[in-house]
């Protein structure tokens, strides 16, 4: 845990705002896993005739 007791202000926004950039960031790795597995699972799904 950080003890964030004898930060600045300007300290504990900077923090915050790495913390959020850092957030989004891993937001934006998942989402781009998970659009890979999905157009993964559609090619082999067309690939061997189980779509539509």
């Amino acid at each position: 845990m950080i003890d964030t007791q004898h930060w600045t202000p300007e300290m504990l926004a900077e923090f915050k705002r790495r913390r959020r950039g850092r957030n989004y960031l891993l937001l934006a790795a998942l989402g781009g896993f998970c659009l890979l597995i999905y157009a993964i699972a559609l090619v082999k799904l067309h690939e061997y005739g189980q779509m539509w």
